[in-house]
């Protein structure tokens, strides 16, 4: 799997957890994205790619924005709640890494966190 078609894999996972739809609501990279909630971004922002040494292992920060914070407290439970797992969406291993921040942004709620990704 490259990073690419991680980074959809993964975006994918969080729309199908949250009940989200990708391509509308979750979107991959730091690409232009709709002014209202919900909306949630999924990208990698650090790592290395799978080679000699093993499996690729990749940080994706997952950031939702939301109108209220039960939903982004919903969303955090509902993706992060999963990790970690294996063996889903072509990853070897899915794993949180640190805390969860919430807070609010121009009127909206926000939930921000890192997943771990393992594959080859």
């Amino acid at each position: 799997m490259d990073i690419v078609t991680a980074e959809r894999a993964l975006a994918r996972l969080a729309a199908r957890q949250s009940g989200l739809t990708l391509d509308r609501n979750v979107l991959c990279g730091n690409g232009g994205s709709p002014e209202t909630p919900p909306l949630v971004q999924v990208s990698f922002v650090s790592g290395r790619p799978a080679g000699s040494a093993g499996l690729a292992e990749l940080v994706a920060e997952v950031r939702g924005v939301f109108a209220e914070p039960e939903e982004a407290y919903a969303f955090a439970d509902a993706v992060w709640g999963m990790l970690p797992c294996y063996g889903i969406e072509g990853f070897t291993a899915l794993e949180a890494e640190k805390e969860i921040a919430f807070a609010t942004e121009k009127g909206f709620f926000t939930a921000t966190g890192r997943i771990k990704a393992h594959f080859a």
